[in-house]
């Protein structure tokens, strides 16, 4: 254990914290290690230990929070609901917590935006775990008769490029004036409509 008597995830997940409380308060450009390190009353070795520089803190923010969009995404796809609404209720958990995080932690959004148009390996995982939740729910469409797409993959692409507009998180900035969970009912139920009709 660290002097501070936290196990090293412990000691993590408040430098996290401390970090995002800085980021509110100062913006992402102005975010120091130092400054994350004197508030805790951390030494910046100690602190150094676990984050090499401002972009790996930067990155471990915005990866605990896409985390946290996986599980409550994996929630609802593991849900008994019929189908058809939990494919909408997916996509809606996905659009709302996006947009929840730009409106309610602007500067927050704006870290993570940077780290997603780098598309840093975590990012990757975050869209390989979406498409594997995606594509479990169409395996299921396609076994219950319901869909007719080729393959579960072809089918969970559809599903989430077709709706790209409604998670992208660009598209979700710049959009955030506009409540659009009427289209994106509308956009989804054609989809899941070209998805039921035979080729």
């Amino acid at each position: 254990m660290p002097k501070t008597g936290l196990k090293p995830e412990e000691l993590q997940e408040k430098v996290l914290d401390a970090a995002e409380i800085e980021i509110r308060r100062n913006g992402v450009e102005r975010l120091k290690l130092t400054d994350v390190a004197r508030n805790l009353n951390l030494s910046h070795a100690a602190l150094y230990k676990h984050f090499a520089d401002k972009e790996a803190l930067l990155d471990s923010i915005s990866k605990r929070w896409l985390d946290r969009i996986d599980l409550a995404l994996a929630e609802v796809s593991s849900k008994t609901s019929p189908l058809e609404e939990r494919i909408l209720e997916w996509l809606m958990t996905l659009h709302m917590m996006k947009r929840e995080k730009v409106q309610s932690d602007p500067r927050i959004y704006t870290a993570f935006n940077n780290s997603a148009e780098k598309t840093r390996p975590f990012v990757k995982k975050h869209i390989q775990t979406m498409y594997i939740q995606l594509e479990a729910m169409v395996q299921e469409g396609i076994q219950k008769g319901l869909f007719f797409c080729n393959t579960p993959k072809e089918g969970a692409r559809i599903i989430f490029e077709g709706t790209a507009a409604f998670h992208h998180p660009r598209m979700v900035f710049d959009n955030i004036e506009e409540d659009r969970i009427e289209f994106l009912r509308s956009v989804v139920s054609t989809l899941l409509s070209g998805l039921k009709s035979k080729r």
